[in-house]
């Protein structure tokens, strides 16, 4: 994580690290180290074990919340249709709208994650989210399910970068790549969960469906219980400690030494006394971490000096890598992954209809629209919700569990082969894949494909995600809004340009990541 420097207060006799330098070098060497054990030794004498599993379960289903929040929406977007008076621009906007939260979200959780504390910030955020998520259910019209939607986005955007952030400050550098590939791979986890939900619940007729009253029917009950992980991994982080690292950098040291005392008592089963670290080399970050009150005015100015660091000549290089590949992969991943499911209920559709014949993909949305429009021209105003196939939801469940090899390869050998040898190799397949989506003329062969690309797109973000944290602190997940908002207003009318748009960017973001640094093992900034 990226932090300022601070010059030391009038009378502080401490001695300050300087956490902000030539990202080649990863920061500089007090001159004295007899003030205390630095932070990195001290993490690592409290022992690698129970503690360090419940918060990766903790904060694993934190992140496994966040998917399956950004992805029901794809699950209930054809039986939400006529309920919500759905066309596909209207469903490109509820896909995107998340991301526009996530944005403002992001920045705004992240600043005060930096000022108030991780894990306060982080309940707060998944609390928000939980919230929206299940009044959203409520709607019956489609701009409140929109606007809450927006808010459910805002407290997505506030716990991806701050769940990073702190559970990675407890991570001793040996083991960071393995337990941030394990954090990574609850992705899977909430991708499999929410399609697992969604099979259960959206096929049945449960709740009320009267047109003429208040609707409360499947896609409804299972957007509110996909709310539900939000609110338990908040209860769950109540008990749980802030990060030492924040603790450490505000000055609090016997703070933070308790909590270090709790891990090493957790982990070994000892006595909190025989903790062998009695004080710390004390850190601090950039000057709106210490502890003052400060006006608006203030805070606006450190955040916008904050997003100019990354621009600085020591970084400015890195963080523009990072932006184009972000993009390039938030575009793809995204904008492919959030169609699928309407991909494939077309593909069944068609093959209903027209069961000895083969189309490409393309073809087949094309023929889908042409038949609604007839069926639209013949009928009068009654319109009726369409539930998926449940072939629909079999190979929804099947392409999230593709990741799991993948997911494994990272956990085990992140640290071996390196941030860098993963996400080139993730991108470049996951852009062969992606093409061959297009070319492709039967069922079968799309969702062997659809398994490829998001087996290889996982390794890819598995790797982004640890560059992230350490390189500097972004949420640029938020990118993602475009490639959703193309993806709504494009495939229905120039499918071949989305895909193949997709397959070029991944392919050239995976020669992009040549050009970034290692930081492998490295200590965080």
């Amino acid at each position: 994580m990226m932090r300022g420097h601070k010059s030391p207060s009038k009378g502080d006799k401490q001695e300050t690290k300087v956490l902000l330098d030539d990202w080649d070098s990863w920061g500089t060497e007090d001159e004295d180290s007899d003030c205390g054990t630095d932070y990195e030794t001290a993490i690592s004498l409290t022992g690698y074990g129970v503690f360090h599993y419940w918060l990766m379960f903790v904060c694993g289903w934190a992140n496994a919340s966040d998917a399956v929040e950004i992805l029901c929406i794809s699950f209930l977007l054809p039986s939400a249709e006529c309920d919500l008076e759905l066309t596909p621009a209207r469903k490109g906007w509820l896909s995107a709208i998340l991301f526009v939260g996530m944005m403002i979200g992001g920045y705004i959780w992240g600043s005060l994650g930096d000022t108030l504390g991780r894990r306060i910030v982080l309940i707060n955020a998944m609390l928000v989210n939980a919230a929206a998520g299940f009044f959203s259910s409520f709607s019956q019209g489609y701009y409140i399910f929109l606007v809450l939607r927006f808010l459910s986005g805002v407290g997505v955007g506030g716990s991806i970068p701050v769940v990073w952030s702190y559970y990675a400050e407890f991570q001793p550098s040996a083991k960071r790549g393995a337990a941030l590939s394990v954090l990574a791979s609850f992705w899977m986890v909430g991708n499999v969960t929410v399609a697992g939900l969604a099979w259960a619940i959206i096929p049945h007729e449960i709740g009320w469906t009267d047109p003429a009253s208040f609707q409360y029917n499947s896609w409804r009950i299972f957007v509110a219980l996909s709310a539900l992980p939000s609110f338990l991994v908040a209860i769950a982080l109540v008990f749980m400690p802030e990060s030492p690292r924040f603790l450490l950098c505000q000055g609090r040291e016997e703070e933070t030494l308790s909590v270090l005392r709790r891990i090493y008592y957790t982990n070994t089963g000892k006595d909190r006394a025989s903790y062998p670290v009695t004080s710390l080399q004390v850190e601090r970050v950039s000057p709106h971490i210490v502890v003052q009150k400060q006006d608006w005015r203030s805070s606006i100015k450190e955040c916008v000096n904050k997003a100019g660091q990354l621009f600085s000549p020591a970084l400015y290089r890195v963080t523009l890598i990072m932006l184009v590949i972000n993009f390039a992969i938030q575009f793809g991943y995204y904008g492919l992954w959030l169609w699928f499911p309407e991909l494939f209920n077309k593909l069944e559709q068609y093959h209903t209809l027209h069961p000895n014949h083969t189309a490409s993909v393309c073809e087949v949305v094309s023929v889908d629209l042409s038949a609604v429009k007839e069926l639209n021209s013949t009928a009068t105003n009654f319109c009726t919700n369409t539930i998926p196939d449940n072939q629909v939801f079999i190979n929804s469940f099947i392409i999230s569990a593709s990741a799991a090899p993948s997911n494994l390869w990272t956990i085990l050998h992140m640290d071996k082969l390196g941030r860098r040898f993963f996400l080139c190799f993730s991108m470049l397949l996951s852009g062969c894949s992606a093409f061959f989506i297009y070319l492709v003329n039967s069922s079968t062969m799309n969702l062997i494909l659809s398994c490829i690309f998001g087996a290889v797109s996982t390794m890819g973000f598995n790797s982004l995600d640890c560059l992230g944290i350490e390189l500097f602190p972004t949420s640029l997940r938020s990118t993602a809004i475009l490639g959703n908002l193309v993806f709504g207003y494009l495939v229905e009318s120039h499918c071949a340009v989305p895909i193949l748009t997709v397959a070029g960017l991944l392919i050239g973001g995976g020669f992009m990541g040549l050009l970034l640094p290692n930081t492998t093992q490295k200590p965080l900034l």
